[in-house]
């Protein structure tokens, strides 16, 4: 016994774990590997010189390496698993052997292996449970208490054994177990592990079996080689690089069962020599690989035959353990890897039936798919595969299988290209193929168009691997096309039609000389349509490949289609030696088997009698009949009919399940020849039943699905007929359906699969169905079938939705002009104005006569006269006007070369209004359509509009594409469309209904006037013959006419058509312009990023107004609506949205006829579920006038984590965007062709707020997405390295950008980010990067979510910032200022909150970013903040910030508003940092304004403060001016008080008022007068001023301000009155100027009541004064020379001192 500690679980059964105790020489010494640790550590964290020696140049997948892990804080032994490309750099994926651990670690950073640290085998070891296997149940681990499973693949289990299970994951790490060794296959030992319970010591392997949840394996099982040699002898497999792509796991297990035969020591011993050789073989060209490699390898073998011994299982004891558990659960016919088998392959849970000598473990990840690297990145991005079709067909593929694939998608070339491709990708499998320029692969598709599709999946498949050489043949009738054909250089693919290449083969006879790979796509179709063909080509393959040389290459027939046919059948056995046979439909697969179906029609009353008839109770064989029932009580009914005359009868329904095993014990039962046993079931008991042995199927009750009718018909798939097992003879199975009155409608859609079965049909049935066609038919809203039309049949006539008879009211030849019908017979001259293809154009009739010797008759007279009157109306310029009020259907005119008649089909979707932009019209002259600008249209009266439109449908008869086509080739029709457009042309009238004439001929005719003679230069039907696409029609005419005979068709009577309503051509769709700029618009459905709707905003208004026009008819006419209306898939119709309670418009997606409900799309919304068919109504007039309005989008920039997207995602859009306009500015627009619509990939960004977030950013930063490569380019450009550097800004960005969302990334995300700090903090002020790199900091700041990364890229953005001043623009441009202020809002760690405070008040200092700050509300949160309980680091951060911000008035305002004076006050009594009390001084002198401030600021006691600091502050600090600041402000506020108290007349003593209220040092400044008759002017004489008031009154005027830390006062009463609305103060030429407007005019004597020494006249301004009067009496004391400011000191009582000494007291 050896103990265990399990690291990690990784699969069903098998877990990782370190062997702690036990066997001496394999437990673990604990000491040397923490020794090896050490010393690992010690030479890899070296910084000299010599590191290089051990750095690796090149990297290889599989190579042995040494990496550091940041998890572990230490270096680890590593494998080097794979290179993945991140941004401009490479990650290495490795997985620590000691550890059982996947990381990531750049490229540069892994160091190459020495052999010292790998004499030590690897601590991790992988285990898995001995002798057992599991039973459709993953076994993960069990719990100490109670075992609980984890279901892996559970689709349909038996309903006892479900309730049984306890359903969970519970994985318990890092326990230590009990466990005992048993075998070794490769690296993997086996082991039976011991669990210690309450109750005793369990042994887990032996617990799981006699449960049931798993069954033993013998160690004697067959080897697979002797079975195959047994069998049908293999086909070779080339030997190549092939191997590669299938899965080591299945080389291993074929290693493993190979040397089964031995036992005990010697199968370890063998084993690992085995795996010695490959892993030394595998690592030699490894650096630094062999030695030690080799030196573990061998360690582990000595250490195995050390100890070693196995125990030897008798077959006693087998039989024992078989006895316990006796396979309960029927495990034979359970495909298996280990267990090839020839009789039948039914994956029974899947539903999927293989037939194939070797058994192949179907790919059920795209990890163990065999596809290249590169075609696995790009199909796992287009979320594709493998479906369940691809995981069993492409390891065939792979592998270098025949195959045939019969499934629902065999129409779609994914199911083969993908392994084909890497196959085609390996050089030296084809080294033995001759030099030539000739295809190594052949696809053959049926038909043109499925040609072009192949070609382009593997150009867009292509794009991401290595190129592939590909060439599209398409090859006509004409034999000099085939000759001349030419192939790409290095051609590898040819994609073609079956009979395109057999005229390539009839010319060249070695075009099969290469070719290794014939795909036979549609093969069913193919066969169908050109069988001769085919066979023609499977003779030429065999006689290319069945040749000596061809012995060493590959050799491969892939057949895929959706239909399995006879045709199949022979090609399985006599063109594929050993074929992989894989079908997923179990219809398809009846037929593949044999089985007989069967018919009987009876009214309903009548079905259990005919039962009871149908039985067979004579026969002598062993009979097993499965009766399916649609209920429990038909179940009972039959049971008890039958259970008195049958052998045996049992029954299963849905309330049995609890004995569901009794009644499968019953069934399994031997049996004696002769004995029929009845079993009567339903539908809902298969899964648990898992019957495969039935001999016949009775369909009591009808299958409601196809689905159903298969699983039903797989209860017999032992019965199937086995192709590849020649001596496979099995009783031939039955199908026996009893349909009655009932349920005869449904029968519709199985009539055509039991027609491909050869079933005898019941002629009642055919009658019955061809009544219900003629019903359809006979529907004149639909329009006659374009194909029918064109070719006279309708190969698709089943499903196709057109009409395909003739209407007599609907296609009798119209109204032409005036008494003039279309003609119907004669001859016609015809100018065709629009090509739709070869043989289908649009014109006008120019003369018609009924006979060729006739005189002509014009036909366009009204028209002419038309042209005219139109051209004669418009000449006046008021008639030229454009229209303002455009309506979709009206007629309009349009200037050209000449005045023409359009119709508005569709107006685009910006504003009608905007004549400018182009609107879709028709040509109703002429036929073709186009794009106008709206203003070309012109108002076309009524007069205009009598003449019905002159445009006629004509089509050449005759001819059709070859091939069996349904399409002209683009090139026939592009060369008819040059030859015939607006030519004129004479033509015989073959056939006429509704408006197409058939004609034939069609010829264009010269006249030679001076020869008097006329030549024939062209008929179109031999231009189009000649071209080898098209051939002779001689059924076309014929049976159209037998159409027209059948409704009776006659002479066509003159008067007006009954108009065709028809919107299968006019629909259309809102689109999203292509502009490069962004749209309005909401989200109406979300399902994932790749897939959702829009609405535009601007389209809202028309379709609210058209859904209440719907809604109130619909309402009205509810029940109006026939019971019998039906809608057929593909239409359009209104329904009622049970969570809208409205009605809409909607497509029909699918119909479940069964239950009259119907899967339908709602076209404006884009939504989609199942209506009842009461709750659908058919559309009303006019509802198409709008286009639909979702707009079907993906979101750019953004992909999946991993395969699938988060569901999360759905949840986070509704709850964060749903509702909101949103801005969408379309990347690219693809087309969508099998629903016709505009698929848009957008950038959508929301706008709310300021912030415009992008969804695609919202997605990553919260996990649920990673960036794509696209938008990585586009976010982080790539750029040349700066000044030598490897590493730049922008290369660090996107390198930090590529590790989001990536699993294992985080601490090398958080290094990375770290490392990008480092570098922008230890930029030189000189050596600063150019423009850019704040721009990237931005953007990479919206994606990053963890605190540290924001904080370390703030920090770097804001060192930038410094540097960079000038580039700062860069920072709103990417709207920085918001993610930093929503960063803050969200913020609680206090590191972050101090970096994002920083960062702002560095970026305040820019006066351009203010209107940022304003709208971001940057200062609200700020003062949020400061409130808040903070540490003192953050605060001081917030109040330096609002200090840098508060220099605009707007800005104080803000702050004002959120009231944090207080909170100011009691910081600065908090600090005593001189620059923290400057920021705090700062703020508040930017608040000290508004008195209501200085109020808070007084009650608060900050004036005790500021004398304090005035005191106790040097005045030559800085600390100083904003102190002395503060003290003005307060200075300033008293003398307000005095001033509101004089303005209130309180009596005030003269001598008390009249004295100044100034403060502590403050001083007079000198002031100038002068006065003119309205107004006075005082200069005052200070120069700097840094900050001054002034307030007036009516007799007073009161001016303070600072210079240089100085206060200057002057209060001056005045000795007049003043209009002080009207005054002002401004600084002129650096000096302060007030400008006095007097209330009277006049001349005033002096300017105060009082003398002021300080106060003078200007004599400057003496002359200007005419009147002596003028002069006011002063005297002045100054000299003139040299004027100066005297500064008398005012003590603190208030007085002047005697003295006017201007110098300042020593603080």
């Amino acid at each position: 016994m050896i103990e265990i500690v399990i690291i990690k679980v990784e699969a069903s059964g098998c877990f990782w774990g370190r062997i702690t105790n036990g066997f001496s020489d394999l437990a673990e010494n604990e000491n040397q590997y923490e020794k090896l640790e050490k010393m690992m550590n010690e030479l890899y964290q070296r910084s000299h010189v010599e590191l290089e020696e051990i750095k690796l140049s090149v990297l290889e997948q599989g190579q042995i390496c040494a990496v550091y892990c940041h998890e572990l804080h230490c270096w680890c032994r590593a494998v080097l698993e794979s290179i993945v490309s991140s941004g401009s750099s490479y990650l290495a994926e490795c997985f620590l052997v000691d550890y059982a651990k996947h990381i990531l670690v750049e490229a540069k950073d892994v160091r190459r292996a020495v052999d010292t640290f790998w004499k030590l085998p690897y601590r991790a070891k992988k285990f898995t449970l001995f002798g057992i296997q599991p039973l459709t149940l993953n076994i993960m681990f069990v719990r100490r208490k109670q075992y609980r499973l984890k279901i892996a693949t559970l689709l349909s289990f038996a309903p006892m054994v479900v309730q049984d299970l306890e359903l969970g994951c519970t994985v318990i790490e890092s326990q230590t177990v009990e466990a005992k060794l048993k075998d070794v296959a490769g690296d993997t030992i086996a082991v039976q592990l011991y669990l210690t319970l309450k109750d005793g010591k369990v042994c887990l392997n032996d617990d799981l079996v006699a449960k049931m949840f798993a069954c033993y394996i013998s160690p004697k099982k067959q080897n697979l080689v002797k079975s195959m040699k047994k069998g049908t002898p293999a086909k070779k497999i080339v030997v190549h690089e092939a191997l590669a792509l299938w899965s080591e796991i299945l080389e291993v297990s074929t290693r493993v069962e190979q040397n089964q035969g031995f036992s005990g020591q010697e199968s370890v011993v063998q084993c690992l020599k085995d795996q010695d050789r490959s892993v030394s073989c595998k690592h030699t060209s490894k650096h630094g690989s062999k030695t030690p490699s080799l030196l573990r390898r061998r360690n582990s073998v000595e250490q195995f035959q050390s100890f070693f011994f196995l125990e030897k299982q008798s077959d006693e004891k087998m039989r024992l353990l078989h006895f316990l558990n006796p396979d309960p659960l029927n495990t034979e016919g359970v495909l298996h890897p280990q267990q090839p088998s020839l009789k039948i392959a039914f994956d029974q849970w899947n539903r999927v039936l293989v037939h194939s000598v070797i058994k192949l473990t179907p790919c059920t990840s795209m990890e163990m798919a065999p596809v290249s690297l590169d075609l696995k990145k790009e199909l796992s991005k287009k979320n594709t595969g493998p479906d369940i079709v691809q995981a069993y067909c492409w390891p065939a593929i792979g592998r270098g299988c025949d195959l045939v694939a019969v499934s629902h998608k065999g129409d779609d070339p994914l199911l083969y290209i993908p392994p084909l491709l890497t196959f085609l990708q390996l050089p030296s499998v084809y080294s033995f193929q001759p030099k030539r320029n000739l295809p190594l692969a052949i696809i053959v598709c049926p038909g043109q168009q499925k040609a072009h599709f192949v070609c382009q999946v593997l150009i867009d498949l292509t794009k991401f691997s290595r190129l592939l050489n590909l060439s599209l043949v398409l090859v006509g009738q004409d034999p000099e096309e085939s000759k001349k054909i030419k192939l790409v250089k290095g051609c590898n693919v040819v994609v073609t039609t079956p009979h395109s290449l057999v005229r390539v083969l009839k010319k060249h006879c070695l075009f099969f000389m290469r070719l290794s790979h014939l795909i036979l796509d549609g093969v069913d179709v193919l066969f169908d349509e050109a069988m001769d063909e085919m066979t023609a080509i499977l003779q030429h393959f065999r006689e290319a490949t069945n040749v000596p040389e061809r012995l060493s290459t590959p050799q491969q027939l892939i057949a895929v289609g959706k239909h399995w046919t006879k045709e199949l059948e022979i090609l399985v056995k006599e063109n594929q030696g050993d074929p992989y046979v894989v079908i997923t439909d179990m219809e398809e697969a009846a037929l593949y088997g044999n089985v007989h179906q069967i018919v009987q029609l009876c009214l309903d009353h009548e079905k259990t009698s005919l039962l009871l008839t149908m039985l067979d109770f004579t026969s002598e064989i062993l009979q097993k009949t499965l009766i399916f029932a649609n209920c429990a009580e038909e179940v009972d009914h039959v049971f008890k009919a039958l259970d008195s005359n049958s052998n045996f009868c049992i029954k299963a329904h849905e309330g049995m399940n609890l004995h569901l095993n009794q009644v499968l014990e019953q069934w399994n039962n031997k049996f004696s020849p002769g004995t029929h046993v009845l079993l009567v079931t339903m539908d809902e008991c298969l899964p648990g039943l898992g019957i495969t042995d039935a001999t016949c199927v009775i369909h009591y009750g009808f299958p409601p699905s196809h689905e159903i009718f298969g699983a039903r018909l797989c209860c017999m798939v032992d019965n199937f007929k086995n192709l590849i097992v020649e001596e496979s003879t099995p009783l031939q199975s039955r199908s026996i359906t009893i349909m009655t009155d009932k349920n005869a409608p449904q029968m519709v859609s199985f009539l055509h699969y039991l027609e491909r079965t050869e079933a005898k049909i019941p002629t009642e049935l055919y009658k019955f169905i061809s009544d219900l066609n003629d019903k359809d038919d006979n529907c004149c809203d639909k329009s006659l079938c374009k194909y029918l039309k064109t070719y006279g049949i309708c190969r698709d006539i089943k499903t196709c939705a057109s009409r395909h008879k003739i209407c007599p009211n609907m296609d009798k030849p119209r109204c032409f002009s005036g008494e003039k019908s279309l003609p119907s017979r004669g001859y016609v001259e015809i100018i065709p104005t629009y090509v739709n293809n070869a043989s289908n154009y649009y014109g006008r009739i120019i003369h018609h006569r009924n006979k060729w010797q006739d005189s002509p008759t014009s036909m366009e007279d009204d028209y002419l006269r038309l042209l005219k009157d139109m051209a004669e109306y418009y000449m006046e310029e008021n008639h030229r006007k454009p229209v303002e009020q455009l309506k979709v259907f009206a007629l309009y005119a349009l200037e050209e070369k000449i005045y023409c008649r359009v119709q508005l089909v569709a107006l685009p979707q910006e504003d009608e209004s905007a004549v400018l932009s182009n609107a879709e019209v028709k040509y109703i002259d002429s036929g073709q359509t186009g794009h106008v600008m709206q203003k070309q249209l012109l108002e076309l009266p009524a007069k205009f509009q009598v003449l019905p439109p002159q445009v006629v449908e004509f089509i050449v008869c005759r001819v059709k594409p070859i091939d069996h086509e349904k399409d002209w080739n683009p090139q026939v029709s592009r060369f008819i469309k040059q030859k015939i457009t607006n030519k004129s042309h004479e033509a015989k009238i073959v056939l006429a209904v509704g408006n197409t004439l058939w004609l034939n001929p069609v010829v264009h005719l010269t006249k030679l006037p001076d020869l008097k003679t006329t030549i024939l230069d062209y008929n179109i039907r031999s231009e189009i013959m000649n071209s080898g696409f098209g051939t002779d029609n001689v059924e076309h005419i014929k049976r159209l006419q037998d159409l027209c005979r059948a409704a009776g068709f006659d002479v066509p009577d003159e008067g007006s058509s009954q108009k065709e309503q028809s919107y299968g051509k006019d629909l259309k769709h809102a689109i999203l312009e292509k502009d490069g700029n962004y749209h309005s618009v909401i989200i109406s459905e979300f399902s994932t990023p790749k897939c959702f709707y829009l609405q535009l905003v601007a389209n809202q208004e028309k379709l609210c107004a058209l859904e209440d026009e719907i809604n109130q008819k619909a309402t009205e006419r509810q029940d109006c609506i026939p019971s019998s209306y039906m809608p057929i898939v593909g239409d359009i119709c209104l329904a009622l949205c049970t969570t809208m309670k409205r009605w809409c418009r909607v497509r029909i997606l699918s119909a479940d006829y069964s239950n009259k409900k119907y899967h339908v799309l709602f076209v404006d919304f884009g939504s989609s579920s199942w209506i009842s068919s009461n709750r659908i109504q058919p559309l009303m007039k006019g509802v198409l006038a709008l286009p639909f309005q979702a707009i079907c989008c993906s979101l750019f920039g953004v992909e999946p984590v991993d395969k699938n997207w988060n569901p999360e995602i759905k949840e986070l859009i509704w709850t964060t965007f749903q509702g909101k306009e949103l801005q969408a500015k379309v990347i690219e627009q693809n087309r969508n062709e099998s629903t016709n619509t505009e698929c848009y990939l957008v950038d959508l960004q929301d706008p709310s707020n300021g912030r415009f977030i992008k969804l695609s950013e919202c997605i990553i930063s919260k996990g649920y997405g990673q960036g794509t490569p696209a938008a990585l380019n586009e976010l982080f450009p790539e750029e040349a390295p700066e000044n030598g550097q490897k590493n730049s800004i922008p290369r660090l960005c996107s390198s930090v950008y590529a590790l989001l969302g990536h699993r294992y990334s985080s601490s090398l995300r958080i290094t990375t980010v770290e490392e990008l700090k480092n570098l922008v903090v230890q930029y030189p002020a000189e050596g600063a990067p150019e423009s850019g790199c704040l721009r990237y900091l931005c953007r990479l700041l919206r994606f990053l979510s963890t605190p540290k990364e924001q904080a370390d890229i703030i920090v770097a953005m804001t060192h930038l910032a410094k540097m960079q001043v000038s580039y700062q623009d860069e920072i709103e441009e990417e709207r920085g200022i918001y993610v930093l202020v929503s960063l803050l809002q969200g913020a609680t760690n206090s590191k972050l909150q101090e970096s994002i405070c920083i960062a702002l008040g560095i970026l305040g200092k820019n006066s351009n970013l203010y209107l940022s700050f304003t709208d971001a509300n940057a200062l609200k949160h700020l003062c949020h903040l400061l409130k808040t309980a903070v540490e003192n680091n953050v605060w001081q951060a917030v109040i330096e910030a609002l200090a840098e911000l508060l220099t605009s008035n707007r800005f104080c305002e803000e702050v004002e508003n959120h009231q944090i004076v207080s909170c100011l006050c009691a910081k600065i009594q908090q600090s005593s940092e001189d620059k923290v009390l400057e920021n705090i001084l700062r703020i508040l002198s930017h608040l000290s304004g508004r008195s209501e401030n200085m109020n808070l600021i007084l009650a608060n006691g900050l004036e005790l403060t500021i004398n304090r600091l005035l005191s106790s502050t040097s005045s030559k600090s800085a600390l100083y001016k904003f102190v002395n600041k503060m003290k003005f402000s307060l200075t300033s506020l008293q003398n307000d008080a005095v001033f509101s108290e004089g303005n209130a007349d309180i009596d005030i003593p003269r001598e008390k008022s009249s004295r100044p209220t100034t403060d502590h040092k403050s001083f007079h400044p000198e002031v100038k007068w002068h006065q003119k008759d309205d107004h006075l002017i005082l200069n005052i004489k200070l120069q700097n001023v840094t900050q001054y008031t002034c307030r007036f009154d009516h007799h007073r005027v009161i001016f303070s301000a600072s210079v240089d830390a100085k206060l200057y006062m002057a209060d001056l009463e005045l000795q007049g009155s003043i209009l002080k609305d009207k005054c002002s103060c401004i600084i002129k030429n650096e000096e302060p100027v007030i400008t006095l407007f007097k209330e009277e005019r006049g001349v005033w004597s002096s300017l105060l009541k009082l003398k002021n020494p300080n106060v003078t006249f200007d004599f400057n301004y003496f002359e200007e004064s005419t009147d002596d009067e003028c002069l006011p009496i002063c005297k002045d004391t100054r000299r003139k020379e040299h004027p100066q400011v005297l500064e008398p000191m005012i003590d603190e009582w208030k007085s002047f001192s005697n003295d006017y000494d201007s110098s300042e007291e020593d603080s």
